[in-house]
């Protein structure tokens, strides 16, 4: 009987042992064969973009507000936006929507590949594919847009084609302006308007 209760105490005995060692040659063989997995390979950005953008020290997402002298509201976000390394006060932004609320309820809304926002003389530059429409049923394309924060103008810098209710038209240049005394703004074309009318035909 005590020849019985010793074997037993040895098999416990080596088993405490062997069973601890068997488990890490197991745990250890399973990282050996388990996929490892590079840190740096997992980061959504290659090192050219990180250095861009350490270097640039660019913002992501950015978004500017302000209001003219009359009340309206002009805000403006970006994909992302960089600070010019020319003038401290001018921001570059790229992928940019950009809107006007009038203070008569009208909005006119603008989106171009990239804006120049310069906080010192509360302007902005819209260029590369810009596109804008309005309230009122006006949509047109140009190559540059300037925009007036402090007094509320827009004014491209070159030719533009637009399409309203019934008609297409060209121009040479165009202005967005709210005359003194006015709630709403205008749209004025100039230098060889061609405007092409085109009515509605009546239904049968």
């Amino acid at each position: 009987m005590q020849s019985t209760i010793d074997r037993h105490t040895r098999i416990v005995a080596w088993a405490k042992i062997i069973l601890p060692i068997i488990a890490l040659g197991l745990l250890s063989t399973l990282f050996l064969l388990s996929k490892s997995t590079d840190p740096i390979s997992s980061i959504p950005f290659s090192e050219a973009d990180i250095e861009e953008r350490t270097r640039n020290q660019q913002i992501s997402s950015p978004e500017v507000f302000g209001v003219t002298s009359r009340g309206d509201l002009v805000s403006l976000n970006a994909a992302f936006a960089k600070q010019s390394d020319e003038n401290s006060d001018i921001t570059i932004a790229e992928q940019v929507k950009t809107s006007i609320k009038l203070v008569s309820g009208a909005d006119v809304n603008m989106q171009a590949g990239v804006a120049q926002y310069d906080a010192k003389g509360g302007r902005i530059r819209l260029s590369s594919a810009v596109f804008a429409t309005t309230t009122s049923g006006f949509s047109f394309e140009a190559s540059g847009l300037d925009i007036n924060m402090l007094n509320l103008s827009v004014i491209s810098d070159g030719p533009v084609t637009g399409r309203g209710p019934a008609s297409s038209l060209t121009a040479g240049q165009m202005t967005i302006e709210v005359p003194e005394g006015e709630k709403d703004a205008h749209l004025l074309f100039s230098n060889g308007v061609k405007l092409i009318y085109t009515p509605h035909k009546p239904e049968d």
